[in-house]
């Protein structure tokens, strides 16, 4: 994702302009699952390997997420050949900022 995805500037420009983006490990997430961490239970309850993005609103509530293998059809740059959409299907980058659109939308 980080080749990809934030190699494109107006990927950049949107998530900077609209997004506090972190980075955790899920086995991070879960040591605080059980301190009843509000933020942490959402993350862990909404995860599925291999997750790429997830989408909270500013008040914490799980939107929407992203994952490599159901959502980024293969291209020819990056992607897994034996995707549902076929091979070479929409980039990356157009399947993000339609999400991200529509997520902002509805925010």
């Amino acid at each position: 994702m980080r080749a990809g995805l934030l190699s494109n500037r107006e990927i950049i420009r949107l998530v900077n302009e609209n997004f506090v983006s972190t980075w955790v490990l899920i086995d991070d997430v879960k040591k605080y699952v059980g301190d009843q961490e509000q933020f942490a239970k959402t993350l862990a309850s909404h995860w599925e390997y291999p997750l790429d993005l997830m989408f909270l609103a500013a008040n914490g509530r799980f939107a929407t997420k992203l994952n490599s293998f159901r959502d980024f059809p293969a291209h020819r740059d990056v992607g897994h050949p034996l995707h549902h959409l076929g091979p070479f299907g929409t980039s990356h980058e157009d399947v993000f900022l339609e999400h991200a659109r529509q997520f902002l939308e509805g925010e």
